[in-house]
């Protein structure tokens, strides 16, 4: 069809716009989504389950209701959708990216945010490779295999959400699930080149599950091509479930209706204030180093970049840096944060690693094992740990409305995983900016921040930082920087 653009690379929006005007056929969509995964995705391994044959029969359903202009179609009706493995959706396996569960029967139900995406009407195409039990920043393992990065197969897209961020920057699909403990949705987009928006805790509700994950950290969220598209998913995910008692209220509003409100707002502000009449305009605090890292040139640039835009914009930006409590001892909080969270991973698999702790990655194993030893002693000063961060944070926001910050200190690192050691040598531990807004509850969103680099080719990104609850500011503000740059695709 002429008026179709590259549907390998076309945004959620357009899409769907064209499959709802007839331009576009949800089957000639799904065929031409899983020819390219046929294609691309050897090379890539960001997809470990396809339901080839559901989808293209969801696929021609959705066709039909289209065609009978039906009132009640979903907002995301014949959308090709991938999820992330550590999620259930009904007729897949979910195997958490462990050889322990690869085995496992099809889900019989999806989660909530599952189901959420498919009342909405998108068609579940199968599942995508993360670490074991989302314990990586990298995505590998045993019972799938290493997924690599699509700007530069040698490198990782990240994790625990690799093979999402990596199937959407390679153009498989335009959305796919994610979830975020320290890092794991912001950490891939930054790194393969795409959105990632971590929510505010409770803003997606989770389960249902047999046991509740404690810590409170990790979120449910997703990975796209564009912030509209990222705004778009929000508006069908967000909002209460009874299933989670944590969870909050939907928002009232639509978030990507919102974008354009945010600006046509911020044009407003600006004009008034130039009377002297007007609200104050958006106050946006840059932060480098956070005390505890030293990011690589190309991740400052692009900071710079992200900074200097929103200037021209009319923000107000000021460049004052805030070292995290206990940043002399980042290291050992850090190693206390993962042992905690080994606990509530043990949790959840404890009737499994009990009778068959042979089938976990011995490295799994090993940090399972540690979860067993949390003392009341760590857990505690773990708890007052998260307590200096709620006030740090808070105070950061008592003066500004945004924070600005890289991503990650940097981004090539092998497919098989940062070394460790270095990047504590060299002050760039990848969730150095990214863990502590999952432990504080803000919402969080990576965004590509200005052209490939150096050898390796890889994207640059930049994390915004909202007040709590306030994903409405983080999205408008983030549409102004994406509006400002050039949306940029790997070459396969």
């Amino acid at each position: 069809m002429t008026d179709t653009p590259d549907l390998s690379y076309a945004p959620a929006t357009e899409l769907l716009a064209l499959m709802r005007r007839r331009a576009l056929s949800p089957v000639e969509l799904m065929t031409h989504t899983l020819d390219r995964i046929r294609t691309h995705d050897g090379a890539l391994n960001s997809v470990v389950r396809l339901d080839a044959e559901r989808a293209l029969a969801q696929a021609a359903d959705a066709a039909e209701r289209i065609a009978r202009d039906e009132p009640a179609l979903g907002p995301l009706t014949g959308l090709p959708v991938l999820v992330k493995d550590g999620e259930d959706a009904a007729g897949l396996p979910t195997s958490h990216g462990t050889r322990a569960f690869r085995d496992n029967p099809p889900a019989a139900h999806d989660s909530l945010h599952v189901a959420r995406l498919r009342a909405a009407g998108a068609i579940i195409v199968g599942k995508t490779n993360m670490p074991p039990m989302g314990a990586g920043v990298h995505t590998a393992n045993e019972a799938f295999g290493t997924t690599r990065n699509p700007w530069n197969t040698a490198l990782s897209p990240g994790g625990s959400s690799g093979g999402s961020a990596a199937a959407v920057a390679a153009g498989l699909v335009a959305l796919a699930t994610a979830g975020d403990g320290g890092g794991s949705t912001r950490i891939p987009a930054a790194l393969c080149g795409v959105v990632g928006l971590k929510p505010s805790r409770g803003r997606i509700p989770q389960g249902p599950a047999r046991t509740t994950h404690w810590p409170r950290n990790t979120v449910l969220g997703c990975v796209t091509r564009t912030v509209r598209d990222t705004a778009l998913h929000l508006d069908i995910a967000a909002g209460h479930h009874p299933a989670d008692p944590f969870s909050l209220p939907a928002p009232g509003s639509s978030y990507l209706g919102g974008i354009d409100a945010f600006a046509e707002g911020l044009d407003a502000s600006a004009a008034l204030d130039r009377s002297e009449r007007g609200p104050r305009r958006l106050r946006v605090r840059v932060m480098r180093t956070f005390g505890v890292a030293e990011p690589t040139p190309p991740q400052l640039a692009a900071l710079e970049r992200a900074a200097d835009t929103l200037r021209a914009q009319g923000f107000q930006v000021a460049d004052e840096d805030a070292s995290l409590p206990g940043a002399d001892d980042f290291p050992s909080l850090a190693q206390l944060r993962q042992k905690v969270l080994a606990r509530a991973r043990l949790t959840s698999a404890l009737e499994a690693f009990t009778t068959r702790r042979q089938d976990f990655e011995p490295w799994l194993a090993a940090a399972l094992d540690q979860g067993r030893s949390v003392t009341v002693e760590e857990i505690a000063r773990y708890w007052e740990h998260r307590a200096r961060l709620d006030q740090w944070a808070a105070a950061l926001f008592t003066g500004h409305d945004l924070l600005l910050t890289p991503t990650v200190p940097a981004t090539d690192w092998p497919a098989e995983g940062p070394d460790i050691e270095a990047a504590l040598r060299d002050r760039t531990i990848p969730i150095a900016y990214t863990s502590v807004f999952n432990d504080t509850g803000h919402p969080a969103l990576s965004i590509p921040a200005g052209p490939a680099h150096g050898a390796a080719g890889l994207p640059c990104a930049v994390q915004l930082v909202a007040p709590h609850h306030r994903e409405d500011l983080l999205l408008g503000t983030a549409a102004l920087l994406e509006a400002a740059g050039e949306i940029r695709h790997p070459r396969l």
